[in-house]
C-alpha cells in the first residue's frame, strides 16, 4: 500500500528531497526545517518529514516503498497519570488511554513528537533511516541503512558515523564465505578406557557418517566441514562430546544439521554396540555445541569485520578530537568489558544488530550471540585504524523452510541493497562500525552524557 502525497504537499516534498540529495539538509533535521522554512506546525510536519525521507531514499536507491508506508498520523502524544505522577507516551492511534501502572484515566498533555528518530514508515515496527555507507573488500557496494530502533537517537548516531566514514573513504570489510552450524552428540561412559575406544570407533566411522549426513543437507547446500571431539569428567562418569560442524553459503542451516545429526545418532549407537563399547547415555548435547551461548567457541553464524583508516591529521580537522584520547577511550572501554568477565564486548552493536534483524525480519530475530562484538583501535604507519569484529552474525535471507520472511522484511532488504547472506553480514558490520565510531568520538570529545 503506497502512501499518497496530497497535491499541496508535493512541492514541499520535492524541494526537501532535492536539498537532502545535495547534502544541504540533514535527514534528522527535516521536521525542524519544515517548521522554520515552510511554517508547518507540529504535528503536521511529522508526516511530511517521513514522506520526504521516503522519497529521498527512493531517489538514491531506485527502490520504491510499497509495504513500509507512512500512516496518516505518524506521531506520539504525551499523557499524564495524575495518580502516579507518571508521564507516558502513546502512538496517536492508540485509543486505550489508561495508565499501565494503575489503570486510571490518562490526561492528554497536547505534546507531540515523531514515533522514532528519522522515521520513514511502518505501523507496528517503526522504521528509521540511518544513512548510507559504502563498503570495499570482500563486498563492494553502498548500503542504505534502515533500522527498527526505539525512541532514542541511535539512527542519528549511525547516520553521523556513516557520514564520517564516507569522508574517510568508506568501510573495508571482510566476511567469512560460509556460516557454521553445529550440533553435538554427547556420550557418558563408566571408564576412560570405554571413552577412548568409543572415540576410535567413531573416528573410523566418520567417512561413512559424513556421506550419509550429506544426503540430509542437500536442500540448503550444507557440507560437513569438521568433526571435533572434546572430553570432560564428572562424578557420573566420563563424557565424550562429538561436534558435527557444517558450512552453509546462503542459509542458516541449523535445522538441516540438527536433522542430519538426529538421523546419524542411532547409527553411531549401533556401531558402538557392535564393537562392544557400552555407554551409559547417548544424547544431543545442546550445552556443548555453542548454540546461542556467550562463548568464544560459539559456532553459529559467520564472522565479519569492518574497519576505517583515519589519518592523524583528520582527528583535529574533520573529527575534532585528540587521537591519543580516542585511542585511550577504546582501550578503557575494552578492558572494562573484560573485567566484567565478558568474552566479547557489546556496545552500540548490541542495539544496532537487533534493529537490523527487526527491520529485515530475518529469521530468527536477533539471537543473543549475534550481538557480540570486539572493538580495536591501533596506530598503523602514521594513521589510526578503528575496527569492529562480529564473530557470529546469524543470517538466512531467503524465505524457505528455515523461516518465512514478510513482504515488509523483503522490501527493507531491497531498499538496503542486500541480496545475499554475505551482503547482509557486510551491511550489518558496516552499520555497527558507523555507530560505534560515532559513539567513541562523542565520548572522547566529552559531548555525550554531559
Amino acid at each position: 500500500m503506497a502512501t499518497k502525497i496530497r497535491d499541496e504537499e508535493s512541492r514541499i516534498v520535492k524541494e526537501c528531497v532535492e536539498r537532502l540529495r545535495e547534502g544541504q539538509l540533514a535527514p534528522w533535521k527535516v521536521e525542524d526545517d519544515l517548521r522554520s522554512t515552510y511554517g508547518m506546525e507540529i504535528p503536521v510536519n511529522f508526516r511530511i518529514a517521513a514522506l520526504c525521507r521516503q522519497h529521498f531514499i527512493e531517489a538514491i536507491t531506485g527502490e520504491n516503498f510499497r509495504y513500509i508506508f507512512v500512516p496518516e498520523k505518524p506521531y506520539k502524544e504525551r499523557y499524564l497519570c495524575a495518580k502516579d505522577d507518571f508521564i507516558c507516551e502513546l502512538d496517536i492511534r492508540d485509543e486505550k488511554h489508561t495508565c499501565s501502572l494503575c489503570a486510571s484515566e490518562l490526561k492528554p498533555m497536547n505534546q507531540y513528537a515523531p514515533l522514532v528518530a528519522n522515521y520513514v514508515g511502518g505501523q507496528e515496527d517503526y522504521f528509521s533511516y540511518a544513512g548510507q555507507v559504502p563498503v570495499t573488500g570482500d563486498v563492494q557496494k553502498t548500503f542504505t541503512n534502515l533500522l527498527v530502533y526505539g525512541t532514542g537517537l541511535g539512527p542519528i548516531g549511525v547516520t553521523r558515523g556513516s557520514f564520517l566514514i564516507n569522508k574517510l573513504g568508506g568501510a573495508e570489510v571482510k566476511v567469512a564465505e560460509f556460516a557454521a552450524a553445529v550440533r553435538c552428540l554427547g556420550f557418558l561412559f563408566q571408564t576412560e578406557e570405554l571413552r577412548r575406544k568409543a572415540q576410535c570407533v567413531i573416528e573410523a566411522f566418520l567417512p561413512e557418517t559424513k556421506a550419509k549426513m550429506q544426503d540430509k543437507m542437500l536442500e540448503f547446500g550444507g557440507c560437513i566441514s569438521s568433526v571435533d571431539f572434546d572430553h570432560a569428567e564428572t562424578q557420573r562418569g566420563f563424557i565424550l562430546y562429538v561436534d558435527f560442524v557444517a558450512e552453509f553459503t546462503n542459509f542458516r542451516g541449523h535445522g538441516d544439521i540438527s536433522r542430519a545429526v538426529g538421523f546419524i545418532k542411532p547409527e553411531v549407537e549401533k556401531k558402538l554396540s557392535s564393537q562392544g563399547v557400552h555407554y551409559e547415555l547417548s544424547v544431543i548435547a545442546q550445552g556443548h555445541d555453542g548454540d546461542l551461548k556467550p562463548s568464544p567457541r560459539n559456532k553459529r553464524g559467520r564472522k565479519a569485520m569492518a574497519q576505517v583508516r583515519i589519518p592523524i591529521s583528520d582527528f583535529k580537522g574533520l573529527l575534532k578530537v585528540d587521537p591519543e584520547k580516542f585511542l585511550s577511550f577504546v582501550e578503557v572501554d575494552g578492558v572494562g568489558s573484560q573485567r566484567l568477565g565478558c568474552p566479547f564486548y557489546s556496545g552500540m552493536g548490541g542495539e544496532i544488530l537487533p534493529a537490523v534483524y527487526k527491520a529485515t525480519k530475518v529469521n530468527p530475530h536477533s539471537p543473543l550471540v549475534s550481538c557480540f562484538q570486539n572493538i580495536y583501535a591501533e596506530k598503523d604507519q602514521g594513521d589510526v585504524i578503528y575496527r569492529v569484529e562480529l564473530p557470529n552474525i546469524e543470517v538466512g535471507v531467503l524465505s524457505s523452510r528455515e523461516g518465512l520472511m514478510s513482504p515488509v522484511g523483503r522490501e527493507a532488504m531491497r531498499i538496503m541493497g542486500i541480496q545475499t547472506a554475505k551482503e547482509f553480514a557486510a551491511s550489518v558490520v558496516a552499520q555497527v562500525l558507523a555507530g560505534e565510531f560515532n559513539l567513541a568520538l562523542e565520548i572522547s570529545r566529552e559531548k555525550l552524557y554531559s
